[in-house]
């Protein structure tokens, strides 16, 4: 027990992979966050009996949960440990640098699977002021990426089924390898299984990528309060930005509701992405312009049009795919 006040900085959190979901592992990775919020989410019963008196009478525990956010810069490190923990299936190749392909499932519920192709759930550890959080069951409902003051970032709703007390881990940290403002490009192309990407577009002036399942933990009538597991809802896919507006093509492709592909290219020192550079590629495969509004801000801002896409399914192929290519050997139990 600590004897006096922390702060953030002392802390840390740490995931591993479960073999059986819900039962805790201690973490062998520990990655450096910006921010966590994980916490234990309750709905206690407040018993209301005609007795005579305006105010509850007595409290008796209800269903619980694990629910809150990870938000850090993306580390191609960490990566897939957060995305093998969602609505995804991976392929898996290469013998270092490592390359995995994510693209959607249609699960309905989580699951942890052996081996580097289905999904598995997350035993996630937060350490604060020197006291230990050991939170099971966690899966990632929601991924928000996006380019902030040039460095790519990631926000991660996190979902989980319960939480029990653990013995103090020791960490131990890799060097940061951050995708800073040389590594960035943004493509544009007509929609299809395989968009034929052309060059770098230019303009764009900020980029977020969001996949969101909608995930919900579900309560079953068993001796335990804890989450039984997390349902996967229905996947909603964005893509915001704003540009440069020089003409009103993309506008019109809102107003005419035409679609379009989109892709995020990070890479260590802004190469190509192709599978040997340490990078995350992130594409949609097909987006109906949602909205395109132009602003006209002040008297000398540049005028601007700021969109956002809507993910549809495409036909033949995949709605969205997400690739990873780290130098961590990721998707057995390490």
């Amino acid at each position: 027990m600590a004897s006096q006040a922390g702060i953030g900085a002392t802390g840390f959190v740490g995931v591993a992979f479960e073999t059986v979901k819900g039962t805790y592992v201690a973490p062998y990775a520990h990655v450096p966050v910006l921010s966590e919020s994980l916490k234990y989410t309750e709905d206690k019963y407040y018993s209301q009996q005609l007795r005579q008196q305006v105010i509850d009478s007595q409290v008796t525990p209800g269903y619980y949960h694990i629910a809150g956010d990870l938000e850090m810069e993306v580390d191609v490190h960490f990566m897939p440990y957060f995305l093998y923990a969602s609505r995804h299936t991976c392929t898996k190749a290469g013998g270092g640098p490592y390359t995995y392909n994510f693209t959607p499932l249609t699960d309905g519920a989580t699951s942890t699977n052996a081996g580097t192709v289905l999904p598995k759930t997350l035993s996630i550890t937060c350490v604060r002021n020197g006291e230990v959080f050991g939170y099971t069951g966690c899966t990632v409902g929601q991924y928000s990426f996006t380019v902030d003051g040039g460095v790519l970032k990631v926000t991660m709703s996190i979902i989980g089924e319960a939480e029990a007390v653990q013995s103090l881990p020791v960490p131990v940290w890799l060097e940061a390898d951050l995708l800073g403002a040389d590594s960035h490009n943004v493509f544009v192309a007509p929609s299809g299984v395989s968009p034929a990407w052309a060059a770098a577009a230019d303009g764009f002036n900020g980029f977020t990528f969001m996949v969101n399942h909608n995930a919900e933990p579900q309560n079953r009538i068993v001796a335990d309060r804890s989450a039984s597991f997390v349902k996967y809802g229905k996947t909603d896919l964005e893509v915001d930005s704003e540009l440069d507006f020089l003409t009103r093509v993309d506008y019109d492709k809102m107003v005419n509701s035409q679609t379009a592909a989109f892709k995020l290219e990070s890479t260590v020192g802004g190469a190509a992405y192709n599978g040997t550079v340490p990078g995350i590629s992130m594409q949609a495969n097909r987006c109906a312009y949602d909205t395109y509004d132009i602003n006209v801000g002040s008297i000398d801002a540049i005028i601007m049009g700021g969109f956002k896409g809507h993910g549809l399914v495409q036909v033949g192929g995949n709605a969205y795919e997400i690739k990873v290519t780290s130098p961590t050997n990721v998707g057995v139990t390490t």
